[in-house]
Order: C-alpha cells, then sequence, then structure tokens
C-alpha cells in the first residue's frame, strides 16, 4: 500500500510520539503494542496489549476523532503504519472487506463491556482472573505476549501492568495472583504468566 512503512520500535518507546492524532493504523507484526493513558496526577491506566497481527485504533478510519490514548512499543515491536486514508480506499473499492472491519470493531467493543461489567459487579479476585482470561480467549493465543508453552497458554505480562490494567494496586495484585496458584488455575515466572488449569479459571472468573 502506498505511502505504509515498517518501523522498529525498542521497548518503552512511544508510536507517533511526534503527532499522535495522526491518522494512521497501527499493525503489530512482532512485539506488543500497549495502549494506555496518564492522568494528570500520573496515574496510568492501560487499556490494551495488543500482540501480532493485531491493529489499532479502528477508530481512526473516521475523520476528526481525537484519540484519547497513547501507544508504547511494550516490548521490542515491528509496527506497519498504514494511513487512514489509504486503508479507506482499498475498503470502499472492495466493500466487502468492510464486513471484517465492523467484525473486528463488535468484537472489541464485546470485549470492552465484558471488562466494564466485571469492573463494577465482580470481586477482585474474579477480575483478576477475567482479565487473564480475556488476553488468552479473545486474542486466541496471539495476543498480548500470549503463547502455548508446555502445560498451557503463556502471557507475558508484569504485575505492574496487570495492575495498571485493574487500577490496583501492585501488592493487590501480587496478593491475588498468589491465591490463584494457590488455587491451581495458574503459575508464574519473572514476568510469565502461565495458565495450567483454564477452566478452574473461568469459574474464578465468572464467580462460581
Amino acid at each position: 500500500m502506498k505511502s505504509a512503512r515498517m518501523e522498529r520500535y525498542s521497548r518503552r518507546t512511544q508510536v507517533l510520539a511526534h503527532d499522535r492524532h495522526r491518522r494512521e493504523l497501527l499493525v503489530v507484526v512482532s512485539g506488543c503494542l500497549e495502549i494506555s493513558s496518564m492522568s494528570t496526577h500520573g496515574r496510568k491506566y492501560v487499556n490494551a496489549l495488543l500482540g501480532p497481527g493485531q491493529v489499532a485504533p479502528l477508530v481512526r478510519l473516521l475523520e476528526d476523532v481525537p484519540l484519547p490514548y497513547d501507544y508504547h512499543a511494550h516490548e521490542d515491536s515491528v509496527i506497519i503504519h498504514l494511513p487512514s486514508d489509504a486503508v479507506i480506499a482499498v475498503l470502499d473499492a472492495e466493500p466487502v472487506l468492510w464486513r471484517d472491519v465492523a467484525k473486528l470493531g463488535l468484537q472489541r467493543q464485546r470485549l470492552s463491556i465484558v471488562l466494564l461489567q466485571n469492573q463494577m459487579l465482580n470481586s477482585i479476585h474474579g477480575r483478576v482472573a477475567a482479565t487473564l482470561m480475556s488476553l488468552v480467549h479473545f486474542y486466541n493465543g496471539q495476543g498480548p505476549g500470549t503463547g502455548e508453552s508446555d502445560g498451557g497458554p503463556l502471557v507475558r505480562l508484569s504485575q505492574n501492568d496487570l495492575a495498571a490494567m485493574l487500577g490496583l494496586s501492585r501488592q493487590t495484585i501480587n496478593k491475588e495472583l498468589g491465591r490463584l496458584v494457590e488455587e491451581g488455575a495458574i503459575d508464574m515466572r519473572y514476568k510469565r504468566i502461565r495458565i495450567v488449569d483454564a477452566e478452574r479459571l473461568a469459574r474464578i472468573a465468572a464467580g462460581t
């Protein structure tokens, strides 16, 4: 595609640093893209972590929409920048492709609603379990640092990252992850969380 470009980013480097409102789609080739925002008081909120094959922000297919989030390479990453106007031209030329965009947008909306519901109604223990489940299931093992390992899917995520996603303290996350280990749902290593028993984790997430 004309004007598309591929960029390499080292860990924690801001993507679109010089123009955060540029109308581009970001496609993750390798690594992990963090979508986050920072409050005026310096509190960080992580909205999502996207792995290889994922694209953001879909809202950039609309015109003049402010971009509320910042984008950082969560780890060393390769990102393709696609100008939104060029993408729209391709979609308009092949309208059937808009169906896939709509399906992806609806999947993202569904995930947001589920996470919001968990945030409002679930216990802290259930919220942690549900977030881990969403990282594995929504991205089908190809998302934010996930991958199959002996014994179950592996999520490459630090306790600080998980705390930022849930708006909880690192101490609380450490306690809840310890409970999940004791319950046989997960196993932990440094910045690695392995899902040992997905069914048990799902039951905890559902509060059953």
